[in-house]
C-alpha cells in the first residue's frame, strides 16, 4: 500500500457482540494503486501523489447473514480560504459524501452491504480556493429496518483528511477516532441533506 501506512483496529459492538474494524490509512505513492487509471480523470493521476487513502474493512465478524448488515457515512468539512497566507477561511461547508449512484435513491451512505467496505482516496478539490482544509468525519451506522425498529444508530467513527493548495502542496493531517457525542452532533446535517432543506 502507499507511504507511511498507518494501521488501526476500532472495536465495537453490534448485535450485543464485539467487533472490530480494521484501517489502513496511508499516503498515496502510487496512483495506480489508487485506481485512479480507471476514473478518466480531468488531469494526470500522478497529480495524485501524497494524498491520503484509506480503506475500512472488516477482517474478522462474528456475525451472521442478515446480522452483518450496516453501512458507512461519511461527511466532509471544507475550510476554504481565498488566499493561502490566510489564517481564516473565506468558507466553512459541510457535504454529506455519498455516490451519484446512491444519492439518486435518496439514500445517506458512502457504502452498505453484509457487510461493506470503505475506500476513499480524494484529490485535487480546491474548487477555486487557494487553500483548503478537507476533513472527513466517518461512520459505520446499523442501517434502519424491522431488525432494529428502524433506527439509524451509531456504532463507530472516525475523522481523517488532508490540507492543500494552490501550489501543489498537500499534507496528510491525522486519523483519531470519533464517539457517539460527534455523531448525534452531525445527525441533524444529515437529515436536512436527505431532505433538501441545509443552506
Amino acid at each position: 500500500m502507499g507511504e507511511c501506512l498507518m494501521k488501526y483496529m476500532i472495536p465495537f459492538v453490534f448485535h450485543g457482540k464485539e467487533q472490530s474494524i480494521s484501517v489502513d490509512y496511508s499516503e498515496i505513492s502510487d496512483a495506480h494503486e489508487a485506481g485512479f487509471h480507471i476514473l478518466n480523470l480531468p488531469f494526470a493521476p500522478d497529480a495524485c501523489k501524497g494524498y491520503p487513502m484509506i480503506h475500512a474493512y472488516f477482517k474478522e465478524l462474528s456475525l451472521q447473514g442478515y446480522e452483518r448488515y450496516c453501512g458507512w457515512i461519511q461527511i466532509i468539512r471544507r475550510e476554504e480560504f481565498s488566499h493561502t497566507g490566510d489564517l481564516s477561511p473565506a468558507n466553512v461547508r459541510y457535504e454529506l459524501d455519498v455516490p451519484e449512484e446512491i444519492m439518486a435513491h435518496g439514500l445517506p451512505y458512502f457504502a452498505y452491504g453484509y457487510p461493506p467496505e470503505l475506500f476513499d482516496a480524494p484529490c485535487r478539490n480546491l474548487r477555486g480556493s487557494e487553500k483548503l482544509i478537507w476533513r472527513a468525519y466517518t461512520y459505520l451506522v446499523d442501517i434502519p429496518s424491522r431488525i432494529n425498529g428502524y433506527r439509524l444508530r451509531y456504532l463507530a467513527g472516525f475523522t481523517w483528511g488532508y490540507t492543500e493548495n494552490i501550489c501543489g502542496e498537500v499534507s496528510v493531517l491525522d486519523f483519531s477516532l470519533l464517539n457517539e457525542t460527534d455523531w448525534v452532533s452531525q445527525q441533524a446535517y444529515i437529515r436536512c441533506q436527505q431532505k433538501g432543506e441545509c443552506s
